[in-house]
Order: structure tokens, then sequence, then C-alpha cells
């Protein structure tokens, strides 16, 4: 038998308890909403009332709240904004489905208590939602967590002019139906509140509003990515919902209908929670700021000339003041729109609608020191990227990352350096994006040029360093077979020779034979002594090469190896009849590799003939073909590496393998070496 694992709930994901209540709670929001509209339809009511007694707007606003409550309870089980959100939501439907209660209560000559009773909770129950848990809710948007404890004072600002709403609203006299007996709460004490206190009151209450957007204002500021956008969709809906409802913010009263786009905050609030990169919010966002401005200040341009026209004109020249008031207006309006697009652009998307300034601060950086993350860094930001890494080509590394951790889709912009790719830009898209804008890759197109140069430098950097490793290890190697060469071959011959003509001086006097062997031997040792010397400095730079030349020295070596196979395998050279002045390097390179390759052939090869050929063909080519049987399978061993390597070493390349009829070793050395190339 063994124990019931309990599974681990995902963090921010509701539980299954927890998704049953939100269910219950939403159908329960579900039936008051339907009350209302049933009663309102049993009471008679018309739609002027229903829309005059704000029934319409709790109703709409309670439905707003208890989709957001419900959705963001749902999926964001841990955010506090959800369930702020359903108590709001039950704020707004208790008081449309009572006041049409209380309407229908009036019809039906109930008892004054209750019908009392019912306005007291019709005037309460909705300030629960916007005038208090709806401020609180912006304040902890989107998180459900205040930043730090510095904002407890907000909040109990935020929770005292709420509660002195809600307890003025229902002590003082009147209700949404009028302000007669019937109808005034039954907590009613005709509450005249001082005007001293309501002014400080009123002055805390706007001062908490103030302050709650200058929260989400620093909100924006300070958070990453996500926060930002999440914060857009509310910035957009708080937007609509101000200018429909300007007129009631200037004079104190306007149309009630336009009240329903308070609806619109709850939703945007529930988007943002839950699925805040459903699209570009930041184009929403920038094209309605855009044409809204440019619609305000035209409207505002046009009744200006008109206005300021009328009163220096006849009233009978006013039909041309309207038209030349709109061809001013016309003439304006493209240049208008152009600026102000400028502006918000910049304000949503950084400088991207001025490539060469963006590119030049990038660059800027550059100029000074190689900080790749410091560039990379002030594109990102001058851009609005959420993140950007330089990727090197071909392994693939990133040679550094500016931004989030890449959490988003990300295209790559290949940077090339005289043709060839040396690496890539990968660039994070914004949420929303599916693909790159066009003024974007525009920017970053040309802040590639300085960064395809730089890794280009980074790489020649890399190939240096390599370059002096070999150098350094090849000096070593040298050092090593040197030390060995005279350890082992010069050193023992040259203590034999020590050795024996110490004995022949003991022994001239008593024994001129004996001395004269072995004086014969030290003569012998000491030709061996000559030769081995000379094979240590022909290891190091072949004398032939100096005496004969790269076409001599291989002419010598190969009579050399025709006499040791004795016939074995017929050997050619073919060279240029006239070969240009070659380098030491060059030629010794050349000479290393040509002789390489015939070892190879005399080792491992069996065929009949070989030849080889040295010709200039922008390059020095030497090329060691023979007819020979290919093996079925090889891997390249010590000598065909070392022919790389050495042709490698000045800028050149080799290759061996398979050919037409044989085998064939194939090496290209440029006729002015260059190590680093």
């Amino acid at each position: 038998m063994t124990d019931a694992v309990e599974p681990v709930p995902i963090a921010g994901e509701a539980t299954r308890p927890t998704r049953l209540w939100v269910g219950v709670i939403a159908a329960a929001g579900v039936v008051l909403a339907v009350s209302a509209v049933v009663l309102a339809v049993v009471a008679g009511t018309g739609w002027r009332t229903f829309v005059s007694s704000y029934t319409l707007t709790n109703l709409v606003i309670g439905l707003g709240f208890l989709a957001s409550g419900a959705v963001t309870s749902w999926f964001r089980s841990r955010n506090v904004i959800g369930l702020l959100s359903l108590v709001s939501a039950f704020g707004h439907l208790t008081t449309a489905a009572t006041t049409m209660l209380m309407l229908l209560a009036l019809q039906e000559d109930w008892p004054s208590p209750v019908v009392r009773t019912l306005s007291t909770v019709s005037t309460g129950a909705w300030q629960i939602g916007l005038t208090w848990l709806f401020n609180l809710a912006l304040l902890l948007f989107p998180d459900g967590r205040l930043p730090s404890r510095r904002w407890l004072p907000l909040v109990w600002a935020v929770m005292v002019s709420g509660a002195y709403q809600l307890v003025t609203g229902v002590l003082s006299g009147g209700s949404v139906l009028g302000g007669s007996a019937e109808t005034t709460s039954i907590l009613s004490v005709g509450l005249a509140v001082p005007e001293p206190i309501s002014a400080v009151m009123d002055l805390v209450g706007t001062v908490a509003e103030l302050l709650v957007i200058g929260t989400l204002v620093l909100r924006y500021r300070r958070g990453d990515e996500r926060t930002r956008r999440q914060l857009l969709w509310l910035i957009l809906a708080l937007l609509a919902m101000l200018v429909l409802n300007t007129q009631r913010w200037i004079t104190g009263d306007g149309p009630i209908l336009f009240l329903l786009s308070f609806a619109l905050i709850p939703i945007a609030i529930g988007i943002a929670i839950v699925r805040y990169e459903l699209f570009d919010i930041r184009l929403v966002l920038s094209r309605a700021l855009l044409y809204g401005l440019v619609l305000s200040v035209i409207v505002a341009v046009y009744a200006g000339i008109v206005a300021g026209f009328s009163l220096l004109v006849p009233a009978d020249a006013e039909r041309g003041v309207a038209i030349g008031a709109a061809i001013v207006v016309a003439i304006c309006f493209t240049p208008l729109r152009l600026l102000l697009q400028r502006m918000i652009d910049r304000a949503f998307y950084g400088t991207r609608s001025d490539p060469v300034q963006t590119a030049w601060r990038a660059g800027e950086r550059l100029r000074h020191d190689d900080d790749l993350t410091g560039v990379l860094d002030r594109t990102r930001t001058a851009l609005r990227l959420p993140w950007i890494a330089l990727r090197r080509k071909p392994d693939g590394e990133d040679l550094a990352v500016a931004g989030a951790p890449p959490d988003s889709a990300s295209i790559e912009i290949a940077l090339s350096y005289r043709g060839d790719v040396v690496g890539a830009l990968v660039v994070g898209l914004r949420r929303g994006e599916s693909r790159l804008h066009d003024a974007d890759r525009r920017t970053l197109e040309l802040i590639g040029t300085p960064l395809a140069v730089a890794l280009h430098a980074t790489a020649l950097s890399e190939q240096i360093r390599l370059a002096r490793t070999a150098t350094v290890e090849a000096g070593a190697a040298e050092r090593v077979r040197l030390q060995r060469e005279l350890h082992d071959g010069l050193g023992p011959t040259l203590t034999s020779i020590a050795f024996r003509a110490d004995a022949a001086s003991n022994l001239i006097r008593s024994d001129a034979d004996g001395a004269g062997h072995l004086l014969g031997e030290v003569r012998g040792d000491l030709r061996a002594a000559i030769d081995s010397v000379r094979r240590v400095v022909y290891g190091l730079h072949p004398i032939e090469l100096d005496d004969l030349g790269l076409v001599g020295a291989l002419s010598q070596k190969v009579t050399e190896l025709s006499d040791q196979t004795r016939g074995g395998i017929s050997m050619e050279l073919e060279a240029s009849q006239y070969l240009p002045a070659l380098s030491p390097a060059i030629e010794l390179a050349a000479y290393r590799i040509a002789n390489e390759a015939l070892t190879n052939v005399l080792r491992h090869s069996d065929a009949r003939r070989c030849l080889i050929t040295v010709s200039i063909d922008g390059e020095l080519v030497v090329t060691v073909r023979d007819d020979g049987s290919a093996p079925p399978a090889w891997n390249p061993g010590v000598g065909l590496r070392s022919i790389s390597d050495r042709a490698e070493e000045l800028g050149g390349s080799a290759t061996a393998g398979p050919a037409a009829g044989g085998w064939e070793v194939s090496a290209r050395l440029p006729l002015h070496p260059d190590p680093v190339a």
C-alpha cells in the first residue's frame, strides 16, 4: 500500500476547491443580474427610468467586475485583485437589483421600513465598488501586492475615503429615486457634514486617487516589460473612460450612458493579469492616442478660428469664416498628425523612427570601449525591445546578451563582413508582435554594421591568440625534439669519442697498435656525430633549399627516394619554368608538405607512379598525386594533419583524399604569407 500523494498546484493557478467557489460566486452574480432585469420587467420600468436610476450602469459595471474577478480568480487565485473585483461586482449588481425591487415595492405598497431598507442597500452597495475597493485594486495592480510597506499610509487613505463615502451616503437624505421620505435610507439621520470636514475629506479622497494614479506611473517606470504591458491595458481603458466622460469631470454632470465605459476598466484589468500578451497593446494605445489628440486639436483649432473671426467680421460672412477655418485645419492636419505620431511613437517604441540617431548613439559606445553588452543594452532601451543578443557564427555562441531572458518569440538579423556572415543579432519581439517592424529592422541593420566589424575584430583577436599559442607550442615541441636528438644521438656519440680518446692516449706508448685501432673508432664516431649534427640542422631548415631553391630541393628529394625504392615507384616532378621569388617560410612549408606527402606514398600506397607538380595559380600550388588504390575508409593521421596545419599557419589551405584514378594531396599557399589571415 503506497501513500497517496497530493498534487501540488502550479504557482498562480487555482486549485479545484478554489475554482469551485469561484464558479459559485460567478453564478450568484449572474443570478443578481438576471433578477435586476426580471424585476424591472415585472415593475414595468421604462427605459428612461431604467437609465436615470443608474440601474443599467450598475448592471453593466457589475457584470464587468464579475467577469474580470471570475477570470482572475480562476487562473490567478493568489492575486487578491480577483477577490476585490468579485466583491465590487456584487456591490453594483446588488444596487441594480435592489433599486428595481424598491420600485416594485413602491408600486405594491410594501411597508415603509422595507422600502427604506432597500434604499439603504441600493445607496451603499455600489459604493463598495467604484469608490472603495476599486481604488484599492488599482493600488495593488497588477500582481496583487504592494511594492513596499511605505505604501501602507496610502492604503489607509483609500480605505478611510471609501468608508467616508459609504457612511455619509447611507446617513444622508435622498436616494436614486429622489429625495422623498418613502425612499430615504432607513439609516438616514439627515446628515449634513460641516463644510470644513467635507472639504478636508474631499481633499483626502482627491489626493488619494491622484496618488493611486501616481503609483501606476511609478510602477510603469520601474517595471519590467511584462508589468509595462499590463499597465498599458489599464491605461487604454482609463483613457477611453476619461475621454467619454470629459463633460462629467468638467461640469459635474453628463450623459449617464457614458458611465457604461467604466466597465472597460475591470475588463482591462482581467485581460492584463491573465492574457496581457493578447496582442500588441502598444500599437493600439499609440494609435488611439494619436488620433484622439489629432481630433481634439483639430476641433479646438477649428472652434477657435471660427469664434475668433466671428468677432471681427459681419454676421453675413460667417459662412466664409467657417470655410476658411476648414481650409486652415485641412492644411495643418498632416503636419500635426506626423508631429504627434513621432512624439507618441517615441514614448512607446523609443527612437526607432530615427534609425540614424539610434545607431549613432549605440555605436558611440564602441568608440570608447569594446563593451558589446553595453551597446546592446543601449539599443534595447532605445527601441523598447524586451531583449537582444549578439551571436557569433558559425559556432552559435552568444557573445553578449541584454534584457530579460528570451521568453518571447525572436528573429535573427544576419551580420556580414565583406560578404561573409560573421554573426547575427537575435532580437526578442514585443508581446503581441508576430514580426519585427520595418523601422526596427532598419535601425538594427544600421547598428549591425559596426557590430559586424566588431565581430570580425573579435575573430581576428581570437585567431591571433590561437596563432600565438600554436607558435609557443610549436617552439616548445621543436625544443623537445632538439633536446631528444642531441641527448639520444649526439650526446652518446660524443661521450664515446671522449672515452676512446682517453683510452688511446693511455695506450699510445705501451700499445701503439691498440691506440691506432681506438683512434680509428674515434674517427668513425666523429663521422657519425657530424652526420647527426647535419640531421639536426636539416630538421631545422633543409640546406638544399638555400643551395638549390624549392624546385631543385624537390628534384633532389625525388632522386633520393627513387634510388631508395629501386624503381618500385616511378616518381616525376613537374614545375613551372618561372617561379616568383618566394619567402623562406613559403619555401619551407611547400617543401615539408611535399616531403610528407611523398613519405605517405612510400609508406601506405600501392601506387606504381607518383607525380609532383608545382605551379602558380594566384597562389603557390603543390600537388602530389599517385595511382594507388584508395582505402574503403580512412581517417587523417598525424602526417595529413601536419600538412593542413603548415598550410593554415601561413593563411593557405590543404586537402587530401581520393582522386580520379588514385590519391591526391594538394596545398595552396599564399605568395605573401599572412599568419593571422
